[in-house]
């Protein structure tokens, strides 16, 4: 029989076994593991006395292991002791075939661990819910101190609907009424109604508790909106709220509401200052640019106020600092501020000006986000495919994303040709799916620009039957391996990039 003495030190509990699975030695540790003295364990004569269990065959594991006479190691599983039901263990089992015929069997413990992990999963998820009922409670606040000038808002279109329904009554009391007059003015009555509809919706919209999930967004019209909800305010106060946007539309990939929000909160704070400065002509700018270098998107918010004072610039983004006076804010908008935007990969930053006062929101370009988000490319696996959409209608990117992200793929959106290009010299992607018809760039100078940088991936495009004719010019000129027609449904999509990728790898 085979000395077991050098297993006496290990710090995993250790059992030697003979051919028929008899134990034959148990160390120190072993004890501990068991919870039995060495006069009980030394009854036991088969593993199965010890411990079970119920998600795991042990036997037929061992029962390999003794026919194959290699060291086999389990996965991480759930261990029950027979004087101790009640207590889930887990541990991952080692194997070991000795030169004498006979086996060691360790245990490496890994239950505190598991409890561990799960109690910091359960204080992550607390958190995550703190953290939620702190911006929807700023969220209130911020309704609250709005409401006065979004009700004198609403009553605006009110009065005029109402005003115009009278007329409409004398009008139809008349013998001969003027039907292009009464049409007119009906049409002035559902106006001012859809206005009414239209700030209510936005109030939904800002209180509706969302889950972090990311879409693809036109960063122009979720400025507009946002402006819409601050504007009451900000004409009450005599503020000109003004945007300078950048010269194409840009779109971010962002959770819409909480991104919206941010900005309304910079707003916010830059009518408050100015309002407390007692100045007239105030004014609030909100600006979008690009910093190509970087691959990002910049958001800024300026005004002409006071500015900060320096005493609390260093701690701006901390908890409960506020310039207001107290009871006039929580003190909580930048804070949560900055943690929506760093849970976009970016960064919110004060930016130092001779007068008034500048917020930079700095957000990834949505090639390099949507690539780098991607849990299953970060991993490390290289199964999945990565798939490029082209396309300036973000609701198209959103459908896609649907679709192909469902499919096991790796989804990277792009609504700019210059973009999906300069990301193409600086990542690799499996497929290309361009849309034909785009402002800057049609889809056949895109892909003979795609072709030029070296990539030789399918490309796909994507578009209305009526440019089926330049498809099939393009096809064998620049290897263009399929067309998806709009409108389209995920199976006709998911087919024909099927067959793309496959024939691709066909080919190779």
């Amino acid at each position: 029989m085979t000395s077991f003495s050098s297993f006496d030190h290990i710090l995993d509990a250790v059992l030697g076994l003979g051919s028929r699975k008899e134990i034959l030695y148990f160390n120190h540790q072993s004890h501990i593991f068991f919870k039995l003295p060495p006069r009980l364990l030394k009854t036991k004569e088969k593993i199965i006395q010890l411990c079970d269990s119920a998600d795991f065959d042990l036997d037929e594991w061992m029962n390999k292991g003794l026919m194959s006479f290699e060291v086999l190691t389990s996965p991480e599983i759930k261990v029950y002791l027979p004087h101790d039901p009640e207590t889930e263990y887990h541990v991952i089992l080692k194997l070991i075939p000795l030169e004498s015929g006979e086996f060691a069997l360790t245990f490496h413990d890994t239950t505190v661990e598991n409890k561990l992990h799960q109690k910091y999963r359960e204080q992550l998820e607390e958190l995550k819910k703190t953290h939620n009922q702190f911006l929807q409670a700023d969220k209130l606040n911020t309704l609250g101190e709005l409401t006065a000038n979004i009700s004198h808002e609403i009553n605006n279109p009110l009065t005029i609907a109402a005003g115009h329904a009278e007329i409409i009554q004398e009008l139809l009391q008349m013998d001969a009424p003027d039907k292009s007059q009464l049409l007119e003015i009906n049409s002035t009555v559902l106006e001012s109604l859809e206005r009414v509809n239209q700030i209510i919706k936005n109030m939904k919209d800002f209180l509706h508790q969302s889950q972090d999930q990311k879409e693809y967004c036109d960063l122009e019209a979720l400025v507009d909106s946002a402006i819409e909800w601050i504007q009451p305010t900000a004409k009450k106060l005599g503020v000109s709220i003004d945007k300078n946007l950048h010269s194409e539309r840009t779109a971010v990939l962002a959770n819409k509401i909480k991104l919206e929000q941010v900005i309304i909160n910079l707003v916010k704070n830059s009518l408050d200052a100015i309002e407390s400065d007692k100045k007239s002509g105030g004014e609030v700018e909100v600006a979008i640019s690009k910093d190509q270098e970087q691959n990002q998107i910049i958001i800024e918010v300026s005004d002409n106020g006071p500015g900060l004072p320096d005493s609390i610039k260093e701690s701006l983004f901390k908890p409960f600092v506020s310039t207001k006076d107290a009871g006039a804010g929580t003190g909580l908008g930048l804070s949560i501020c900055a943690k929506i935007v760093e849970g976009h990969q970016g960064t919110l930053t004060h930016i130092p000006t001779p007068t008034g006062c500048q917020f930079q929101i700095r957000l990834p370009m949505i090639e390099i986000y949507s690539y780098t988000r991607n849990d299953r490319y970060l991993s490390g696996s290289k199964k999945e495919k990565r798939v490029l959409v082209l396309d300036n209608e973000v609701q198209i990117l959103n459908v896609m994303n649907s679709f192909i992200s469902q499919d096991n793929l790796v989804f990277v959106g792009s609504s700019r040709p210059e973009d999906a290009l300069e990301f193409l010299s600086k990542a690799q992607v499996d497929l290309i799916i361009t849309d034909f018809s785009m402002p800057t760039m049609n889809g056949s100078e895109f892909s003979q620009k795609a072709r030029e940088t070296g990539y030789d991936g399918s490309i796909l495009y994507m578009t209305s039957a009526k440019f089926i004719e330049q498809y099939n010019k393009d096809k064998a000129k620049l290897k263009i391996d399929g067309i998806i027609i709009k409108p389209f449904n995920k199976q006709e999509v998911m087919k024909t990039i099927r067959f793309a990728l496959g024939s691709k790898e066909v080919a190779s």
